[in-house]
């Protein structure tokens, strides 16, 4: 009735997103696209040879014979490169110029194009959010199929759970997974379930976090199914000038190797045969091993009879630039205070050094004549240092069965890419499109690298100093392995080529705010489409035609880095 139909209840998504009125430059011009829902357009006219069209989404310019389309989110930069040209750097590499008739229609589609690409005031001026609402009015007789549609798959909403099952984590002696963070009420970047040694309390958890940057206190985030090794990553500990110590965060530390050596031993009956006698050289028969399954106290753990491995301590930046950090209140581990770990720097470059390295390679491919040649962007040596790293953790997980703790700074980025990369090279699981899936959401959403400012659509989010290809880097890692094992990866490079664009498009929502608080805070879930509903498995345009389920047999890849490609001849983009 007319009552129902003004209440709040019914407002329509045309009255929260409005459609623009359309200007045309010449009456005759047709909006030379088919709109998304959600999407309207705002101005048409003729560059010159061209029809340039600007949505609330999207630039679009049809040449004679070519067309450019780009989500507005994904340029970076306009600028007037002459009186009549137009200059556009994109956030993926890409390179628009667009000429026009005279130098005032240049000057107002310069003007048009800086005022859409800027930052939004509020993130429900991102395009995601149009689009989603008016998809549920659109369909609306089919509301809760298309929002089926919309979501990501079971295995992607109960990753976690499904994780810790098909790790074979020992939740009964070993691990245990801790709600210390529900609610975001101890780290607001890192997700709600950690696990954690079994013996170590909450109370030492919140102890730790006191210690480490940003709260991110060391957690595990992959178990090795055969030999019970794991990958934990954290902040650096906050060592300062005053060398400060954390008698938790020691205990802590010491305890994953611990967690590791009981876990390996407690749950070897169920171990593959593939590694059985390497990983016991008596053939897997435990009846000599002593072994106290008694973890009710915190000093349980020093009752295993068992000898933990020497845990590895990965540190991304070089030992300088750790030790450079004490003035700012951070620092790194002092092997004097952790026994039985080793200490290793990775040397790799910062935020800063990335985002200039990324630049170089854009201009190198806009001037490829430039005096300077590839290698010298340093993109593929900064790839290398990357690919070293991750191999680094796969040797000490896999072959020498050690425990590894992954950081960098605050861990949002260097480590994500780390971790990420090493666990995509040990689980063939993660080299399907659900498992891929799962591990983007997984180590970069989850433990919170922060895509609204990498990118640059956060709400105000304007300091460029705070911008960097991040995600863009491990994408372009996992496509050097792509090329050197074609057919060990169920998913395509058209996949991470689309995925490139939709981080930076704001057509879906999961890329948006820095972590999962935010987005649950904007409850982004429930108001925007997942990208995943266009990168699923079913949609064979990503599927990689040469993949091989067999080839999941060869669980473990070993790539040649860049350094080893230039030596041996290997090709390489």
């Amino acid at each position: 009735d007319e009552e129902t139909r003004h209440s709040l209840e019914c407002i329509q998504a045309n009255q929260i997103f409005p459609r623009k009125q359309l200007i045309r430059e010449d009456e005759n011009l047709q909006v030379p696209f088919l709109e998304l829902h959600g999407e309207s357009t705002e101005f048409v006219g003729r560059a010159e040879d061209a029809i340039i069209a600007l949505s609330n989404y999207r630039l679009h310019i049809k040449f004679k014979e070519s067309l450019v389309n780009v989500p507005l989110q994904l340029i970076e930069s306009v600028e007037c490169r002459d009186i009549f040209q137009l200059h556009l750097t994109c956030k993926d590499c890409k390179v628009i110029r667009c000429q026009f008739s005279t130098f005032e229609q240049c000057q107002e589609w310069l003007k048009r194009l800086n005022n859409a690409i800027r930052p939004p005031a509020k993130i429900e001026d991102l395009f995601s959010f149009a689009y989603h609402a008016w998809c549920m009015e659109v369909y609306a007789s089919e509301k809760e199929q298309h929002g089926d549609l919309c979501r990501p798959g079971e295995h992607v909403t109960s990753r976690f759970k499904n994780e810790v099952e098909r790790m074979g984590f020992d939740m009964n002696n070993a691990w245990r997974i801790s709600n210390i963070n529900e609610k975001y009420k101890l780290c607001g970047s890192y997700p709600q379930e950690l696990i954690v040694p079994a013996w170590i309390t909450d109370k030492e958890l919140e102890s730790v976090a006191s210690f480490r940057s940003w709260k991110r206190i060391p957690a595990v985030v992959y178990r090795h199914q055969s030999n019970g090794a794991v990958i934990a990553r954290c902040g650096q500990p906050e060592v300062s000038w005053w060398g400060w110590r954390n008698a938790d965060d020691e205990h802590l530390v010491q305890s994953v190797a611990k967690a590791c050596a009981s876990d390996s031993r407690s749950s070897g009956s169920k171990l593959s045969t593939r590694n059985t006698s390497r990983d016991f050289p008596n053939g897997g028969d435990l009846s000599d091993v002593e072994f106290d399954s008694s973890l009710s106290n915190a000093s349980g753990a020093e009752s295993l009879a068992i000898q933990p491995q020497k845990l590895l301590i990965l540190d991304a930046r070089s030992y300088a630039a750790a030790v450079a950090n004490r003035a700012k209140g951070g620092g790194c581990e002092c092997p004097e205070y952790y026994p039985n770990c080793e200490v290793v720097f990775m040397g790799m470059a910062n935020i800063h050094s990335i985002r200039r390295s990324f630049q170089s390679l854009r201009l190198l491919f806009l001037w490829p004549w430039l005096s300077f040649s590839l290698e010298s962007t340093k993109w593929l040596h900064h790839l290398s240092v990357l690919l070293k790293s991750a191999l680094l953790v796969v040797h000490a997980v896999d072959q020498d069965q050690r425990p590894v703790l992954v950081h960098c700074s605050d861990g949002w980025d260097r480590t994500p890419q780390i971790v990420a990369l090493a666990k995509l090279l040990l689980d063939p699981y993660y080299r399907t499109i659900e498992g891929f899936q799962v591990l983007v959401e997984m180590e970069w959403l989850d433990f919170g690298h922060k895509f609204a400012d990498r990118c640059g659509h956060g709400e105000n989010s304007d300091d460029l100093n705070e911008r960097c290809p991040v995600f863009l880097q491990w994408l372009d890692c996992v496509h050097q392995l792509q090329r050197q094992f074609p057919c060990s990866f169920e998913f395509n490079e058209a996949f991470l080529v689309k995925l490139v664009q939709h981080t930076y498009s704001c057509l879906f929502g999961t890329f948006l705010c820095n972590n999962a608080k935010e987005r649950g805070e904007k409850h982004t879930q429930e108001r925007t489409c997942s990208v995943w509903s266009l990168l699923r498995a079913g949609n064979k345009a990503f599927k990689n035609l040469l993949y091989s389920s067999q080839s999941e047999a060869v669980c473990i890849l070993q790539p040649f880095h860049c350094d080893q490609q230039k030596e041996f001849g290997v090709g390489y983009i």
